[in-house]
């Protein structure tokens, strides 16, 4: 909440921002609401009332707001990383400020410092900076950031002096001024940047290994209750920390992922996405510099990276080993300039590319790698899966195909319970895979698929195939108690496919459908994936089967089943 200025009569007025409710998995109802404030006399009544509202225009809870009188503006910080400069009249927004980077975090806090010229917004970010952004007359095109030890919480202007204070994580509140002579000491400088150092260092590396041996282990996460829905906890699993999130409904800890550290150069360049993004720059004729990005991922080798970006901007093949180099440093805020030296003169030699500068530096020479293959999707980690039809929709003209074969079998009919109530059941608990990690399959709806995998022909099973398709990837569906279950179905839909014989190469319905439940197994959970790895043997025989069918929908279905085999055996220690 923040006060604005009074109106006649009495009359105040103040503007609040919520954060807003969850609705699936996005949050909605965050809002500006501007109020108006009036006595109602002798009782000391407070009257009420809601002159103007603006609601969902961040993309995030809202976290702070403030009000500047001399541009009469609101402003407002969210958890979508922007800040929002608003009318105080009607609170619609007039700009909005973005925090600077490939990734926005959190702003936990705004303020607005300084005035004409030197005017700036301030905001506390939970990745532990501040951003400056200066919006007078001297505009400048990106904010500055102040890094911090820890998550910045708060951040308030200090008086009408243009400085602001901010109270850090690490428990100290710091005073920062725009005037030199008001500056600390050279000794508490260095002191605050060695903190800020440190802790970036923390959060680049994860959690050490006597941290992580602290951690309650994952075999035993059934002893440690949550405390609420979504609440997440760490464990130790195998010599690594992994995060997992609270399912009240199913009082089960669901594992999300690896606890690793941060990445401050990852970013995505050219719609691609890197873990490193490197600044290069390039001396060009007539003395000028050429600011070009490299993007590289861990694993691959900086020379084939190097030569990539060599015949994409068609530079001297000489400067492959100095790129290479400085890929394999990855260290430093800013990037070598490639025919420049150390102390930034250029070099003395020209090369044969028409006066762009040899390269060289003041520092010891590059160490050439071995330069061995690499390629660029293999060993693939994690699972391709195909996920078409998981709505109401799709799912509603599979359950009709269903119950339209389960008219004309001739044995082993599904009872009308099974063919209405539980697998309507089961295809609205699919549908709505923004629950999954709440929600929950029992086996009582997951029987009919046994029934009609297992029991009927392949003219008619099919359907059931594709729903097992979907059904599989629900978490709940295919947790580790249910292999055998699992088991039984793959089995059953590969038998049915290698029961065509020859016929499978030109058959469509089964083979696909199998090659794609297979396929999805592998992502599923630990039951159908255990099921999947038992079965591999019988999995690259039906495989082989299909692999020559005409039907390029066939054809795509075996590639990715072998694929995430592939992908699963390489994963798998034994």
């Amino acid at each position: 909440v923040a006060g604005l200025p009074a109106e006649p009569d009495s009359i105040r007025k103040v503007v609040t921002v919520s954060a807003g409710i969850a609705e699936g998995n996005s949050i909605r109802g965050h809002t500006v609401r501007i109020w108006t404030l009036s006595d109602n006399g002798a009782n000391n009544d407070i009257t009420s009332k809601i002159v103007a509202q603006v609601s969902n225009d961040h993309s995030g809870p809202m976290r702070d707001v403030c009000y500047d009188a001399d541009t009469h503006s609101i402003y407002t910080c969210s958890n979508d990383g922007t800040v929002k400069i608003r009318s105080a009249e009607d609170g619609k927004c007039i700009e909005t400020l973005v925090y600077p980077g490939y990734e926005q975090p959190m702003l936990l806090s705004v303020c607005v410092v300084g005035s004409g010229a030197t005017k700036a917004v301030v905001v506390g970010a939970e990745d532990g900076n501040v951003a400056i952004f200066n919006i007078g007359q001297q505009k400048q095109g990106e904010a500055q950031v102040i890094g911090h030890p820890g998550c910045v919480w708060n951040v308030i202007p200090l008086g009408s002096t243009g400085d602001f204070v901010s109270s850090c994580h690490d428990g100290n509140i710091r005073i920062f001024t725009r005037h030199a002579s008001l500056a600390a000491s050279p000794e508490v400088l260095k002191a605050f940047n060695d903190a800020v150092t440190e802790a970036k260092a923390v959060r680049s590396t994860g959690p050490s290994a006597e941290e992580i041996a602290k951690l309650p282990k994952w075999e035993m996460n059934a002893l440690t209750q949550g405390r609420s829905e979504g609440q997440v906890q760490v464990f130790q699993k195998d010599g690594k920390a992994i995060a997992a999130q609270w399912s009240s409904s199913s009082r089960t800890w669901i594992e999300v992922g690896e606890v690793t550290g941060t990445n401050e150069n990852a970013g995505t360049l050219n719609g691609k996405q890197y873990d490193h993004i490197l600044p290069i720059e390039v001396d060009v004729p007539g003395g000028g510099v050429q600011k070009l990005q490299i993007g590289y991922n861990n694993g691959e080798n900086p020379f084939v990276t190097a030569q990539e970006f060599i015949d994409e901007h068609m530079l001297d093949q000489n400067y492959l080993p100095q790129i290479a180099d400085y890929i394999r440093q990855r260290a430093g805020q800013s990037g070598p300039t490639i025919g420049m030296g150390a102390g930034g003169s250029t070099a003395a030699t020209n090369s044969s590319s028409g006066g762009m500068g040899a390269p060289s530096y003041a520092s010891e020479p590059a160490v050439p790698m071995d330069i061995t293959p690499t390629y660029d999707y293999l060993p693939m980690k994690g699972y391709k899966t195909f996920e078409t039809g998981i709505d109401k929709k799709g799912l509603s003209k599979v359950i009709q195909k269903i119950r339209e074969f389960n008219d004309s079998v001739s044995s082993n009919q599904l009872s009308t319970g099974e063919a209405g109530e539980t697998l309507d059941s089961l295809a609205n608990t699919l549908s709505i895979t923004n629950r999954y990690h709440s929600s929950t399959i029992s086996m009582a709806e997951l029987a009919p698929l046994h029934t009609m995998i297992r029991q009927w022909d392949a003219t008619h099973a099919f359907p059931a195939i594709d729903l097992a398709r979907i059904a599989v990837l629900h978490p709940d569906a295919a947790k580790s108690e249910r292999r055998a279950y699992w088991e039984e179905i793959l089995g059953g839909a590969l038998d049915m496919c290698l029961g065509l014989g020859d016929a499978a190469a030109k058959e469509v319905a089964v083979p696909m459908l199998t090659m794609r439940l297979i396929a999805n197994s592998y992502k599923g959970g630990p039951g159908s994936a255990g099921a999947a790895g038992i079965l591999i043997d019988k999995i690259l025989d039906c495989a082989e089967a299909c692999a020559t069918s005409g039907n390029k929908n066939v054809r795509l279905s075996v590639a990715t089943a072998i694929l995430n085999t592939s992908s699963c055996m390489h994963a798998s220690p034994t």
